[in-house]
């Protein structure tokens, strides 16, 4: 004969359990949306920041070279290189810097992301 168990919850136990893994769906939630958030909005940061760097060498990339392999360079293109390398360092290391500020910022607000929603209107159908 096999030994089985059976086990049966009370009401409140059941309402309970229900509320509990409610409780633990609204949490993963809220952690998604914070985390969706901060992904955008550091990418969003990037962007603008890398863009901006990328614009600047577009247009005044010729100064040091920009493009040319460095034996190729001049002692002028060579410094004002230098000097590019620099700024841009400082420019990257700040923008980083805001993203991280802005990681921190997301990570001490509660984040509910209203998803997209359409209302469909229903109507009975007449015979």
């Amino acid at each position: 004969m096999e030994n089985t168990t059976k086990t049966s919850l009370s009401d409140n136990q059941m309402k309970a359990l229900v509320s509990r893994a409610k409780e633990a769906k609204e949490q993963r939630y809220l952690e998604l949306s914070r985390q969706r958030l901060d992904k955008l909005v550091s990418t969003k940061i990037r962007t603008a920041f890398i863009g901006a760097l990328a614009a600047f060498e577009e247009g005044y990339g010729f100064l040091w070279g920009h493009g040319k392999d460095e034996s190729e360079l001049t002692s002028e293109e060579k410094k004002l290189r230098e000097i590019w390398i620099q700024i841009r360092t400082k420019v990257l290391n700040n923008g980083n810097s805001q993203v991280r500020a802005t990681q921190t910022e997301i990570a001490n607000h509660v984040i509910k992301w209203n998803r997209y929603h359409m209302n469909l209107p229903v109507r009975q159908v007449e015979e």
